[in-house]
């Protein structure tokens, strides 16, 4: 079946989806994006992405003009058109099309692409939650990582280290601190049983799924603590394990070729696993 993809008003088949030689997200990385997953027919947490959407948008001085059921609806279409029933969504604004300069052009039209795919994360795959292991990095991304910009090279190369040196991930350590890995948020869990992440600043992004986790330990009687915790306290912890909207849930159960807690996922991380899974089926 041709794949459908959505560019600028139009719903075009996929390997015809161009834009612009001189769109500013091609040559300044000048646009925003948000990741949803799709469940069943069902958007998950989309009124949370889309807020987001609006205030890396707004962070950023680009001005669009859809509103949140207007893209509701073109996303719905999208995945129609695809025959899709799970899946994930890649929406992506850039300032639009302008003659290059540094300075940010006005009165241009924003570029608007959405695409939709197959969903292919081990949470799904898989019934039960495996274990990944993970090296730790200097953070090197810009001082705004709370604006979920598309200029995402050192968040990759990161990643790509770590893959490279044998690992599945990235870890990132700015001044001491763990920030967040490479394309996700981090919690850990501390012998207490306490689940720690840290707490929203410029340095991470509010991760949707990150806050959907966070609402699910608080009311199932899991204590959350948002605070700044170092590299000590994570090989130390008992759990650690990263979000994000299509990867769910990953534990890492290996840092730096040293074991976390027992080197086995977690209970309090599989509880969580089970929660969203209910979250999934009742939303």
């Amino acid at each position: 079946m041709t794949r459908i993809s959505y560019i600028n008003g139009k719903f075009v088949r996929h390997e015809e989806a161009f834009v612009h030689i001189e769109d500013r997200g091609f040559q300044f990385g000048d646009g925003v994006y948000e990741v949803i997953l799709f469940y069943k027919n069902k958007l998950i947490d989309f009124d949370g992405h889309i807020t987001r959407l609006f205030a890396s948008l707004n962070a950023l001085k680009i001005k669009f003009n859809l509103n949140q059921e207007q893209i509701r609806q073109i996303i719905l279409d999208l995945f129609a058109k695809n025959n899709l029933v799970t899946g994930s969504v890649y929406l992506q604004i850039t300032r639009g099309v302008s003659a290059r300069n540094q300075l940010l052009p006005e009165n241009i039209v924003p570029t608007f692409i959405v695409t939709v795919s197959i969903l292919h994360s081990e949470f799904f795959l898989n019934d039960e939650l495996k274990g990944i292991s993970a090296i730790t990095e200097n953070d090197m991304r810009w001082q705004y990582c709370n604006v979920k910009s598309i200029a995402l090279l050192a968040s990759s190369m990161a990643k790509q280290k770590a893959v490279d040196l044998g690992f599945n991930e990235a870890i990132l350590i700015r001044e001491d601190y763990i920030t967040e890995a490479s394309f996700s948020n981090i919690f850990i869990v501390n012998k207490e049983g306490d689940l720690i992440t840290r707490n929203v600043d410029s340095f991470i992004l509010a991760g949707i799924t990150r806050n959907r986790f966070i609402q699910l330990a608080k009311i199932n009687g899991i204590n959350v603590i948002e605070r700044k915790f170092a590299k000590e306290e994570l090989i130390s912890a008992n759990e650690v394990f990263l979000t994000a909207s299509t990867l769910i849930i990953s534990p890492i159960t290996k840092v730096n070729n040293l074991p976390i807690g027992n080197g086995n996922v977690g209970a309090i991380t599989n509880k969580l696993a089970g929660l969203y899974r209910q979250f999934l089926e009742q939303e």
